[in-house]
């Protein structure tokens, strides 16, 4: 069949798709980290402010 993955090919094609997903998943995780640590920063600071 042409096309389709066959053989140990379509295991590395998985593996592949697996761990890039992984490591876009933890991209996003850590880049919403860092948005949350700034926000929380500066709500800190305009809290700090209003006092």
């Amino acid at each position: 069949m042409t096309g389709v993955i066959s053989g140990g090919g379509q295991w590395a094609f998985v593996a592949a798709a697996y761990g890039l997903t992984a490591v876009l998943s933890g991209a996003v995780l850590w880049a919403s980290w860092r948005a949350m640590k700034k926000a929380e920063k500066r709500s800190d600071a305009l809290r700090k402010d209003r006092k």
